[in-house]
């Protein structure tokens, strides 16, 4: 039987529950971090970046435990991570990550790829990873072929069916699992939707017109597109999308459902393209999971090294709704840290409730890499000398979340 939280988590959550700079619901989540399950091998990783992550002046951390259709936490459903050989590695990362963000005073969301069943150059290793166990629950295209591994020769993720109810079971129940057995404050959602053209190949496949390769064209996903419409996807393609979406936001509906039904102040959030056009192209419908209570917040991927385009992105997002919107910002793209700086203060002057940064290993390197090339890890310094003091200030909304240095984004 599986330890999911020491006693010191216990108490740690206790003592810090009047503590006023701890979010309490999304609309308190204004600077946050995405950390990858590349970030993390050992259980001193994991305590490491949740330090970080706190000192650094974050107050949520968006920690990732499901990839590719294995995680890293004790499951009853998926196998261990792949990096960790699909066994456990001897701790219980979200346990650890869970205790020091307790520790630390951080609010800690554990963050799950939805549709991504496998990712690798063959099939895994590990006799109970879904791309074994149910073939048949991924994505088929129109000549009802099974999604290649490879695209254009790199290992690219292939998709579980949204379509198919089991499947919705399948990662809802893994979310419920999370926020059962473990003291995690928010489920994060992400890959919530259908694959761009670009995630998918088309190499050695011809179609009509040059039209791209289409999904899900197994036999049980167009009989239930009959069921409700009376139609074949080429009889209707409005129709075909549509309904398609409807069945990406019926799996955000069942994962609120499940992780309601046993963490009721959990905070269910969804990483999101950038604009609602852009994620109606992949049928990711998210103004209505915002306003239809599915999600309590959304982190749209507004990754650009392009201030214009950038502050464009987000205008739309704030016409679009009223519910908590957290921008995603990607440091990654920023060859200097005054870029993220502008982006961060866009974010404050439209408006909007606050921003996550893309990623924990843009400051501070992943586990593999941290002395990394020297211009790599001087960029690291560089992103950490100026972003760190406007972060622990806490004067992104201006109203003192924090104490620490008095630095403000109009000074740098």
């Amino acid at each position: 039987m599986p330890r999911y939280a020491s006693s010191s988590c216990v108490a740690a959550l206790l003592a810090l529950t009047s503590c006023s700079f701890l979010p309490k619901s999304a609309h308190d989540i204004h600077q946050a971090v995405w950390v990858t399950r590349y970030d993390y091998g050992t259980e001193g990783d994991v305590r490491e970046l949740v330090r970080n992550c706190a000192r650094s002046g974050f107050d949520t951390i968006l920690f990732q435990i499901r990839g590719n259709g294995t995680v890293a936490f004790e499951s009853r459903i998926e196998p261990w991570l792949e990096q960790f050989s699909f066994r456990r590695p001897g701790f219980d990362p979200l346990a650890v990550a869970c205790d020091e963000a307790r520790n630390q005073g951080i609010r800690l969301h554990a963050w799950i790829n939805a549709l991504p069943g496998w990712r690798g150059t063959s099939a895994p290793a590990s006799e109970w990873q879904l791309y074994n166990t149910h073939p048949d629950w991924f994505l088929v295209d129109q000549y009802h072929d099974r999604q290649p591994l490879l695209v254009s020769g790199a290992p690219a993720y292939v998709w579980l069916n949204p379509c198919l109810p089991e499947v919705r079971e399948h990662v809802a129940r893994i979310c419920e699992e999370v926020a059962q057995n473990y003291e995690v404050d928010g489920i994060h959602l992400d890959y919530c939707r259908m694959p761009e053209a670009g995630e998918v190949s088309r190499e050695g496949k011809k179609t009509s017109g040059g039209a791209p390769l289409d999904y899900p064209y197994d036999n049980r996903t167009l009989e239930y597109f009959r069921e409700a419409t009376g139609k074949n996807p080429d009889d209707d393609r409005a129709s075909w999308n549509a309904w398609r979406s409807s069945q990406v936001t019926e799996l955000v509906r069942e994962v609120r459902r499940r992780v309601g039904s046993v963490r009721r102040r959990a905070v269910v959030s969804a990483a999101v393209f950038p604009t609602p056009a852009k994620a109606s192209a992949v049928l990711q419908d998210w103004p209505t999971w915002l306003a239809s209570g599915y999600v309590d917040a959304v982190f749209p991927m507004t990754y650009s090294a392009d201030d214009g385009e950038f502050r464009e992105r987000i205008a739309v997002q704030h016409a679009t709704t009223d519910r908590p919107i957290i921008v995603g910002i990607g440091v990654y793209k920023h060859d200097n840290p005054a870029q993220t700086l502008r982006q961060i203060k866009a974010v404050r002057d439209e408006g909007l409730q606050g921003f996550a940064l893309y990623s924990y290993a843009s400051l501070y390197g992943t586990k593999e890499n941290r002395g990394g090339e020297p211009v790599e890890a001087s960029l690291r310094a560089s992103r950490r000398d100026a972003l760190l003091p406007v972060l622990q200030s806490g004067r992104f909304l201006g109203d003192g979340l924090r104490a620490g240095p008095t630095t403000s984004l109009e000074q740098r």
